[in-house]
C-alpha cells in the first residue's frame, strides 16, 4: 500500500512539479520543515506558495 502511494506521488507530482534545482530545493526544504524543524503543515503550504510565487 505504501508503495502505491509513493508511486502515485512520484509520477504525477514529482515528475511534473520538480523541473530544476530551484524547485528541488523548495521540495527538500518543504519536506524537512515539518519532519525536522516541527513547522506546522499549514505554514509549510503557505510558505511554499509564497516562495514559489516570488521565485517562479
Amino acid at each position: 500500500m505504501v508503495g502505491i502511494l509513493g508511486a502515485a506521488l512520484y509520477t504525477p507530482v514529482f515528475t511534473a512539479g520538480v523541473s530544476g534545482v530551484i524547485t528541488l530545493s523548495i521540495t527538500v526544504v518543504c519536506y524537512a520543515a515539518p519532519t525536522s524543524w516541527k513547522v506546522p503543515p499549514w505554514a509549510v503550504v503557505i510558505g511554499a506558495a509564497l516562495v514559489g510565487w516570488i521565485v517562479l
